[in-house]
């Protein structure tokens, strides 16, 4: 973890050498950062992808099978395995990076140079945002990145319990985490926008399905 730590920062000094500025630098080194780690997020956002769109399907059969619990788990199986799902396929690309993340927070957070660094209103990239700006977007980002993956109305209290602890969170790290998980973010939302949208077979079959249950009702 330590070597990782430390060719990490030569990649952020590096970055520095040549735009002559630390917050600048942050932004880039987190760009590249999250281009490395790419093709795990994207067999992530895979399955994501895939739960999101049959989540409607689930829905109807959580209320068809709402007092048989044991039948419910079985058509749950038997929908998974038609639509080629598999929920836990998207675990394992979430813990792989953690290889990389955890000794690049290590770094960030001593890096000896941000002491004398300033950003924008920022006068010390090792001291904390005096205005709670970077605290603020670091929780409104989280929000809107998890809200992008809800499934359903039962995660948006979670989804504000974690976008509230981001923000208590970056109050006390140094300004610039804060940049990076800011930037993250954004690099994330901008990744979930393009790898959630709806695919055209899920859109027709979606509105078959209405049509269905709209002659079903008539």
């Amino acid at each position: 973890m330590a070597a990782i730590g430390m060719y990490l920062g030569q990649l952020l000094k590096f970055i520095y050498d040549f735009v002559g500025n630390y917050g600048v630098a942050i932004i880039i080194f987190t760009i590249l950062i999250r281009i490395v780690l790419l093709p795990f997020y994207v067999q992530q956002m895979g399955t994501m992808k895939k739960m999101k769109e049959i989540n409607p399907l689930v829905e109807d059969l959580k209320k068809k099978y709402a007092k048989d619990p044991q039948k419910l788990n079985e058509e749950m199986m038997k929908l998974y395995k038609e639509k080629n799902v598999n929920p836990m396929s998207g675990c394992l690309p979430m813990l792989l990076p953690l290889v990389i993340l955890w000794p690049l927070f290590a770094m960030l957070r001593n890096y000896p140079a941000f002491s004398t660094a300033s950003f924008l209103w920022l006068k010390s990239l090792a001291e904390k945002d005096p205005y709670f700006i970077l605290p603020i977007l670091s929780g409104v980002t989280t929000y809107i990145s998890s809200a992008m993956i809800q499934t359903d109305n039962s995660q948006k209290s979670m989804n504000l319990i974690m976008s509230a602890f981001m923000i208590w969170i970056t109050v006390s790290l140094p300004a610039g985490i804060g940049i990076y998980w800011v930037t993250s973010n954004i690099f994330q939302i901008a990744q979930q926008y393009f790898f959630l949208r709806p695919t055209e077979s899920m859109k027709g079959e979606s509105s078959n399905e209405g049509n269905n249950k709209n002659r079903k009702n008539s």
